[in-house]
């Protein structure tokens, strides 16, 4: 699954293509046939298969989670063109499944596994996160994100079975939580609506959680006030 990003800024979007081994940046009202304005590709990069993208237009950089076995996140300009290095490159210790940006507190969450390891914006190298959530036991494994920076709350998806199991869920957490503990807020599972969650977007203006999710082959919106 290709996770695009949207930069609300800039008015432009980011789409990681897994075959071309690229970054591609189309201007926000693309339409048709049009080429990329901008494209991060070439052995500078280092990128593999790179299946999401995460924007921060504030500070202008674009964060690329590794795949396939590659246990990074790998930090670009936001203007990057070309055969171009990441500017950091920060390594934990498995692969990582999404990342998100909060802007205003410099922070960014990396998902993957039973956690959500938060991070320095600026973190590179070997550097230790500032906090780890754990979930607790048998609750899944953390994919998707969404970050609210209004009030720093991660919108997380947890994969808690199989596709069809129903135990999929969106989980609330703060950027200041620590330690194992569940969500603040969960959205569906167990045995609830959701069953193979592929998207976690936020529309903070009208306080809603939108989810795609492929077993349902459908798009939730879900009214959520308290989370936000």
């Amino acid at each position: 699954m290709h996770d695009m990003a949207y930069d609300a800024v800039n008015d432009e979007i980011i789409v990681p293509q897994f075959f071309a081994f690229a970054i591609l940046t189309f201007a926000g009202d693309a339409n048709g046939n049009v080429a990329p304005i901008r494209k991060i590709f070439g052995p500078k990069t280092t990128m593999r298969v790179p299946q999401a993208v995460a924007v921060d237009p504030i500070h202008d950089e674009l964060f690329v989670p590794g795949h396939d076995e590659d246990n990074r996140v790998l930090v670009f300009s936001r203007l990057a063109d070309g055969d171009v290095a990441p500017l950091r490159v920060l390594e934990i210790d498995r692969e990582p499944a999404r990342v998100a940006v909060d802007p205003v507190r410099n922070l960014i969450v990396v998902s993957g596994g039973p956690r959500l390891l938060i991070y320095d914006r600026m973190a590179s190298g070997k550097d230790k996160p500032l906090r780890t959530i754990h979930l607790p036991p048998n609750t899944g494994t953390t994919t998707l994100m969404a970050i609210n920076s209004a009030n720093g709350m991660i919108f997380s998806g947890v994969r808690g079975g199989g596709r069809y199991d129903a135990l999929d869920f969106v989980g609330v957490w703060s950027v200041h939580d620590s330690g194992e503990l569940g969500p603040r807020w969960r959205i569906g599972g167990p045995n609830g609506p959701l069953k193979d969650i592929r998207g976690v977007a936020i529309d903070a203006e009208r306080e809603n959680v939108v989810v795609s999710d492929k077993g349902l082959n459908a798009i939730l919106t879900f009214h959520v006030p308290e989370a936000f």
